[in-house]
Protein backbone atom coordinates (compact mmCIF):
# COMPACT_ATOMS: atom_id res chain seq x y z
CA UNK A 1 0.00 0.00 0.00
CA UNK A 2 1.66 3.15 -0.97
CA UNK A 3 1.68 6.21 0.74
CA UNK A 4 -0.97 8.03 -0.73
CA UNK A 5 -3.18 4.71 0.18
CA UNK A 6 -2.40 4.72 3.85
CA UNK A 7 -3.23 8.57 4.07
CA UNK A 8 -6.55 8.40 2.45
CA UNK A 9 -7.50 5.63 5.23
CA UNK A 10 -6.27 7.44 8.37
CA UNK A 11 -8.23 10.86 7.28
CA UNK A 12 -11.20 8.13 6.47
CA UNK A 13 -10.73 6.81 10.16
CA UNK A 14 -10.73 10.40 11.24
CA UNK A 15 -14.46 10.95 9.59
CA UNK A 16 -15.26 7.92 11.06
CA UNK A 17 -14.51 9.02 14.60
CA UNK A 18 -15.58 11.85 14.06
CA UNK A 19 -19.01 11.02 12.99
CA UNK A 20 -19.03 8.07 15.48
CA UNK A 21 -18.51 10.84 18.20
CA UNK A 22 -21.92 13.13 16.78
CA UNK A 23 -24.07 9.82 16.66
CA UNK A 24 -22.64 9.09 19.91
CA UNK A 25 -24.38 13.04 20.96
CA UNK A 26 -27.20 12.42 19.08
CA UNK A 27 -28.26 9.10 19.99
CA UNK A 28 -30.70 8.74 16.50
CA UNK A 29 -31.16 5.95 14.88
CA UNK A 30 -30.78 7.29 11.32
CA UNK A 31 -27.52 8.88 12.11
CA UNK A 32 -26.21 5.49 13.83
CA UNK A 33 -27.21 3.75 10.89
CA UNK A 34 -25.23 6.63 8.44
CA UNK A 35 -21.83 5.84 10.52
CA UNK A 36 -22.52 2.01 10.64
CA UNK A 37 -23.13 1.93 7.01
CA UNK A 38 -19.66 4.59 6.22
CA UNK A 39 -17.90 2.28 8.07
CA UNK A 40 -18.70 -0.38 6.22
CA UNK A 41 -17.74 1.34 3.46
CA UNK A 42 -14.48 2.06 4.68
CA UNK A 43 -13.86 -1.65 5.85
CA UNK A 44 -14.10 -2.79 2.25
CA UNK A 45 -11.21 -0.03 1.10
CA UNK A 46 -9.43 -1.46 3.83
CA UNK A 47 -9.45 -5.07 3.64
CA UNK A 48 -9.60 -5.20 -0.51
CA UNK A 49 -5.64 -3.57 -1.50
CA UNK A 50 -7.13 -3.75 -5.30
CA UNK A 51 -9.76 -0.95 -5.06
CA UNK A 52 -8.90 2.32 -5.71
CA UNK A 53 -8.50 4.32 -2.75
CA UNK A 54 -8.87 8.17 -4.35
CA UNK A 55 -12.58 6.65 -4.94
CA UNK A 56 -12.88 6.35 -0.97
CA UNK A 57 -11.54 9.74 -0.52
CA UNK A 58 -14.30 11.22 -3.26
CA UNK A 59 -17.28 9.37 -1.92
CA UNK A 60 -16.23 11.18 1.60
CA UNK A 61 -15.95 14.60 0.06
CA UNK A 62 -19.22 14.21 -1.23
CA UNK A 63 -20.97 12.56 1.41
CA UNK A 64 -19.22 12.07 5.02
CA UNK A 65 -17.70 16.18 4.82
CA UNK A 66 -21.02 17.16 4.00
CA UNK A 67 -22.86 15.11 6.80
CA UNK A 68 -20.27 16.03 9.44
CA UNK A 69 -20.33 19.65 8.73
CA UNK A 70 -24.31 19.84 8.82
CA UNK A 71 -24.48 17.79 12.70
CA UNK A 72 -21.63 19.73 13.75
CA UNK A 73 -23.24 22.90 13.46
CA UNK A 74 -26.37 21.52 14.86
CA UNK A 75 -24.75 19.82 17.93
CA UNK A 76 -22.83 23.20 18.95
CA UNK A 77 -25.96 24.53 18.67
CA UNK A 78 -27.22 22.54 20.85
CA UNK A 79 -24.09 22.35 23.50
CA UNK A 80 -24.60 26.33 23.37
CA UNK A 81 -28.56 25.45 24.75
CA UNK A 82 -27.79 22.31 27.05
CA UNK A 83 -25.56 24.56 28.86
CA UNK A 84 -27.58 27.52 29.81
CA UNK A 85 -29.67 24.13 30.80
CA UNK A 86 -26.82 22.75 32.64
CA UNK A 87 -26.15 26.51 34.38
CA UNK A 88 -29.54 26.74 35.49
CA UNK A 89 -29.05 23.38 36.97
CA UNK A 90 -26.19 24.50 38.86
CA UNK A 91 -27.27 27.91 39.77
CA UNK A 92 -30.42 26.15 41.15
CA UNK A 93 -27.88 23.45 43.31
CA UNK A 94 -26.61 26.97 44.75
CA UNK A 95 -29.71 28.51 46.23
CA UNK A 96 -30.17 24.31 47.12
CA UNK A 97 -27.45 24.66 49.50
CA UNK A 98 -27.90 27.94 50.70
CA UNK A 99 -31.25 27.34 51.92
CA UNK A 100 -30.13 24.00 53.43
CA UNK A 101 -27.39 25.54 55.54
CA UNK A 102 -30.08 28.11 56.89
CA UNK A 103 -33.04 25.93 57.64
CA UNK A 104 -34.56 25.89 61.04
CA UNK A 105 -34.27 22.53 62.34
CA UNK A 106 -35.99 23.22 65.57
CA UNK A 107 -39.08 23.70 64.47
CA UNK A 108 -40.03 20.45 64.66
CA UNK A 109 -39.09 20.05 68.25
CA UNK A 110 -40.51 23.65 69.55
CA UNK A 111 -43.99 22.78 67.88
CA UNK A 112 -44.21 20.09 70.45
CA UNK A 113 -43.49 22.17 73.27
CA UNK A 114 -45.35 25.02 72.60
CA UNK A 115 -48.53 22.13 72.55
CA UNK A 116 -47.69 21.78 76.15
CA UNK A 117 -47.22 25.44 76.97
CA UNK A 118 -50.38 26.10 75.42
CA UNK A 119 -52.27 23.49 77.06
CA UNK A 120 -50.99 25.25 80.65
CA UNK A 121 -51.70 28.51 79.10
CA UNK A 122 -55.53 26.94 79.16
CA UNK A 123 -55.54 25.66 82.06
CA UNK A 124 -54.22 28.41 83.99
CA UNK A 125 -56.91 30.93 81.47
CA UNK A 126 -59.88 28.16 83.02
CA UNK A 127 -58.61 29.15 86.89
CA UNK A 128 -58.58 32.45 86.55
CA UNK A 129 -61.69 32.82 84.83
CA UNK A 130 -63.31 30.99 87.48
CA UNK A 131 -61.52 32.41 90.29
CA UNK A 132 -61.96 36.71 88.76
CA UNK A 133 -58.07 36.73 88.63
CA UNK A 134 -55.60 37.79 85.63
CA UNK A 135 -52.37 36.65 85.97
CA UNK A 136 -51.58 35.18 82.61
CA UNK A 137 -48.36 36.83 80.27
CA UNK A 138 -49.88 36.19 76.63
CA UNK A 139 -46.30 36.84 75.78
CA UNK A 140 -45.79 33.20 77.28
CA UNK A 141 -47.67 32.06 74.50
CA UNK A 142 -46.85 34.46 71.59
CA UNK A 143 -43.49 33.83 71.02
CA UNK A 144 -44.13 30.80 68.65
CA UNK A 145 -45.76 32.44 66.30
CA UNK A 146 -42.93 35.75 66.34
CA UNK A 147 -40.17 33.50 65.89
CA UNK A 148 -42.30 31.14 63.40
CA UNK A 149 -44.89 32.69 61.33
CA UNK A 150 -42.94 34.13 58.88
CA UNK A 151 -40.89 31.19 57.81
CA UNK A 152 -43.54 28.26 58.23
CA UNK A 153 -46.98 29.18 58.52
CA UNK A 154 -49.03 28.75 55.64
CA UNK A 155 -49.98 31.57 52.71
CA UNK A 156 -52.35 30.04 50.67
CA UNK A 157 -55.58 29.60 52.80
CA UNK A 158 -58.69 30.68 52.49
CA UNK A 159 -58.94 33.21 54.89
CA UNK A 160 -63.07 33.23 55.41
CA UNK A 161 -62.90 29.74 56.68
CA UNK A 162 -60.75 31.00 59.59
CA UNK A 163 -62.58 33.37 60.70
CA UNK A 164 -65.18 33.17 63.22
CA UNK A 165 -69.08 33.82 63.23
CA UNK A 166 -70.51 35.28 66.36
CA UNK A 167 -70.41 33.27 69.06
CA UNK A 168 -70.74 33.24 72.74
CA UNK A 169 -67.49 34.42 74.33
CA UNK A 170 -65.57 35.05 77.86
CA UNK A 171 -63.32 37.95 78.27
CA UNK A 172 -60.44 37.74 79.55
CA UNK A 173 -57.97 41.15 79.28
CA UNK A 174 -58.06 41.96 75.59
CA UNK A 175 -58.97 38.48 74.88
CA UNK A 176 -61.62 36.27 74.19
CA UNK A 177 -62.61 32.43 74.47
CA UNK A 178 -65.59 30.91 72.87
CA UNK A 179 -67.70 29.54 76.08
CA UNK A 180 -68.61 26.09 74.10
CA UNK A 181 -64.79 25.67 73.53
CA UNK A 182 -63.46 26.23 77.25
CA UNK A 183 -66.20 23.45 77.82
CA UNK A 184 -64.67 21.00 76.04
CA UNK A 185 -61.53 22.10 76.98
CA UNK A 186 -61.86 21.38 80.56
CA UNK A 187 -63.13 17.82 79.76
CA UNK A 188 -59.98 17.01 78.39
CA UNK A 189 -58.03 18.87 81.38
CA UNK A 190 -56.53 21.42 78.33
CA UNK A 191 -54.58 18.99 76.62
CA UNK A 192 -54.06 20.52 72.94
CA UNK A 193 -51.74 19.76 69.69
CA UNK A 194 -50.43 22.58 67.75
CA UNK A 195 -51.33 21.42 64.29
CA UNK A 196 -50.22 23.93 61.81
CA UNK A 197 -50.24 27.88 61.46
CA UNK A 198 -51.52 30.28 59.04
CA UNK A 199 -50.46 33.73 57.57
CA UNK A 200 -52.23 35.43 55.32
CA UNK A 201 -51.08 39.18 54.77
CA UNK A 202 -50.61 40.30 58.22
CA UNK A 203 -53.22 38.22 60.33
CA UNK A 204 -51.74 34.68 61.70
CA UNK A 205 -54.28 31.74 62.65
CA UNK A 206 -52.83 28.74 64.68
CA UNK A 207 -54.98 25.42 64.35
CA UNK A 208 -54.92 23.07 67.56
CA UNK A 209 -56.32 19.65 68.25
CA UNK A 210 -58.34 18.81 71.36
CA UNK A 211 -57.01 15.79 72.75
CA UNK A 212 -58.38 12.97 72.64
CA UNK A 213 -61.18 14.23 70.10
CA UNK A 214 -61.98 15.26 66.65
CA UNK A 215 -62.53 19.10 67.84
CA UNK A 216 -60.54 21.75 66.56
CA UNK A 217 -60.41 25.49 67.49
CA UNK A 218 -58.31 28.53 66.16
CA UNK A 219 -56.09 30.79 68.05
CA UNK A 220 -57.09 34.31 66.04
CA UNK A 221 -53.90 35.70 67.06
CA UNK A 222 -55.11 39.52 65.17
CA UNK A 223 -58.11 39.76 66.74
CA UNK A 224 -56.96 37.72 70.03
CA UNK A 225 -59.57 35.41 70.18
CA UNK A 226 -60.57 31.35 70.42
CA UNK A 227 -62.99 29.55 69.01
CA UNK A 228 -64.03 25.82 67.68
CA UNK A 229 -63.89 25.48 63.82
CA UNK A 230 -65.46 22.51 62.26
CA UNK A 231 -67.13 22.34 58.70
CA UNK A 232 -64.59 25.02 57.50
CA UNK A 233 -61.67 22.82 58.11
CA UNK A 234 -62.44 20.34 54.98
CA UNK A 235 -61.36 23.79 53.08
CA UNK A 236 -58.21 23.94 54.97
CA UNK A 237 -54.88 22.21 54.37
CA UNK A 238 -53.90 20.68 57.84
CA UNK A 239 -51.07 19.26 57.16
CA UNK A 240 -47.61 20.19 59.12
CA UNK A 241 -46.07 23.24 58.28
CA UNK A 242 -42.70 23.05 56.52
CA UNK A 243 -40.37 26.20 56.57
CA UNK A 244 -40.98 28.15 53.18
CA UNK A 245 -37.23 27.88 52.43
CA UNK A 246 -37.72 24.15 52.17
CA UNK A 247 -40.88 24.13 49.81
CA UNK A 248 -38.50 26.83 47.91
CA UNK A 249 -36.04 23.66 47.91
CA UNK A 250 -38.59 21.60 46.87
CA UNK A 251 -39.95 23.59 43.82
CA UNK A 252 -35.78 23.83 42.78
CA UNK A 253 -35.05 20.10 43.52
CA UNK A 254 -37.99 19.29 41.13
CA UNK A 255 -37.26 22.06 38.34
CA UNK A 256 -33.78 20.30 38.29
CA UNK A 257 -35.16 16.95 38.00
CA UNK A 258 -37.40 18.16 35.21
CA UNK A 259 -34.60 19.75 33.53
CA UNK A 260 -32.36 16.94 33.55
CA UNK A 261 -34.86 14.73 32.10
CA UNK A 262 -35.35 16.85 28.81
CA UNK A 263 -31.33 16.86 28.53
CA UNK A 264 -31.23 13.52 26.83
CA UNK A 265 -34.43 14.73 24.38
CA UNK A 266 -32.90 17.86 23.80
CA UNK A 267 -29.79 16.23 22.68
CA UNK A 268 -32.10 13.79 20.10
CA UNK A 269 -34.46 16.28 18.63
CA UNK A 270 -32.99 17.36 15.61
CA UNK A 271 -34.18 20.67 13.92
CA UNK A 272 -37.53 19.60 11.62
CA UNK A 273 -35.67 20.23 8.45
CA UNK A 274 -32.96 18.07 9.08
CA UNK A 275 -35.00 14.51 10.03
CA UNK A 276 -35.90 14.40 6.39
CA UNK A 277 -32.33 15.44 5.24
CA UNK A 278 -30.99 12.43 7.16
CA UNK A 279 -33.28 10.03 5.85
CA UNK A 280 -32.64 11.11 2.63
CA UNK A 281 -29.06 10.64 2.87
CA UNK A 282 -29.32 6.93 4.43
CA UNK A 283 -31.87 6.02 1.45
CA UNK A 284 -29.26 7.38 -0.92
CA UNK A 285 -26.50 4.92 0.84
CA UNK A 286 -28.33 2.36 0.81
CA UNK A 287 -29.83 2.39 -2.51
CA UNK A 288 -25.99 1.74 -3.94
CA UNK A 289 -24.92 -1.18 -4.73
CA UNK A 290 -21.57 -1.14 -2.87
CA UNK A 291 -19.48 -3.68 -4.83
CA UNK A 292 -20.23 -1.93 -8.06
CA UNK A 293 -21.48 1.71 -8.16
CA UNK A 294 -20.37 3.16 -4.72
CA UNK A 295 -16.91 2.89 -6.30
CA UNK A 296 -17.99 4.95 -9.29
CA UNK A 297 -18.77 7.77 -7.28
CA UNK A 298 -16.45 9.68 -9.51
CA UNK A 299 -18.92 9.66 -12.08
CA UNK A 300 -21.71 11.38 -9.83
CA UNK A 301 -21.77 15.23 -9.37
CA UNK A 302 -22.08 16.50 -5.68
CA UNK A 303 -25.38 14.02 -4.94
CA UNK A 304 -25.79 15.11 -1.47
CA UNK A 305 -25.04 19.37 -1.64
CA UNK A 306 -27.33 19.36 -4.70
CA UNK A 307 -30.08 16.55 -3.96
CA UNK A 308 -30.72 18.07 -0.64
CA UNK A 309 -29.70 21.36 -1.36
CA UNK A 310 -27.75 21.89 2.47
CA UNK A 311 -27.02 25.64 3.15
CA UNK A 312 -24.21 24.99 5.64
CA UNK A 313 -23.84 28.71 5.79
CA UNK A 314 -26.88 29.67 8.10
Amino acid sequence: MDDEAVSILSQSKRRLTKLKLLSNFFENVDIISIYIKTDIIHKLFEENKTLDYNKLELFHLQYTDSLIELLTKIKKKKENDLLAVINEININNQYIEAFEEKKVDSFETDRKIYSGIFSQHLRNLYKDLTEDKFTLNWNDVLYFQKRYAAEFYRTDADESKLKAHSVPSYRYQDYSIERKLLGKLNIQQFKVRFVCGYRIERNEYELFKIFQSNEHFIFNVEEKRMYLIDDELSYLNTSENESNQISIINQLKKKNEELEETIHERKRKLPDDVEPVLKDYLRNLESIDIMSKIFDVNEETNILRAMLNLNLNN
